[in-house]
């Protein structure tokens, strides 16, 4: 497992394959392992890039005064994709993950060129069953 340092703390990450570029958010309680399956299909032909975020499941700690909250984890998405140099990217957000993307979205992601939203909440309205 690679680790790249963040201003919250050490963030573990998997890279595999070559290619355009997919990047991979877990939900919460999970952590990159999520993405096995997929990865092991996707990296034939992408590289697929799958950080362990800090929402529960993570193994390294974060410094003692990060702030941990969504919009914070979001930020530490985007620091987390310009520290690696990441451009165009496929950003890909299941459950907890799938707000983060659209947080990060929210803020303006200049690297990030497509998104895809799996089984997450994305409305703040729903319609009456």
């Amino acid at each position: 497992m690679k680790e790249v340092q963040l201003s919250a703390g050490t963030v573990e990450y998997q890279d595999t394959g070559r290619g355009p570029v997919v990047v991979l958010l877990h939900g919460l309680l999970m952590d990159s392992s999520l993405w096995d399956g997929l990865i092991a299909e996707l990296s034939v032909d992408h590289r697929c890039v799958a950080p362990t975020l800090p929402l529960g499941a993570h193994r390294r700690a974060m410094g003692a005064d990060a702030d941990l909250s969504l919009p914070a984890v979001a930020r530490l998405v985007a620091e987390f994709l310009d520290r690696l140099d990441l451009r165009d990217v496929t950003l890909v957000g299941n459950d907890t993950g799938g707000a983060l993307v659209q947080l990060v979205m929210r803020d303006g992601a200049a690297r990030v060129g497509r998104v895809v939203l799996a089984s997450c909440e994305a409305f703040d309205n729903f319609p009456r069953a």
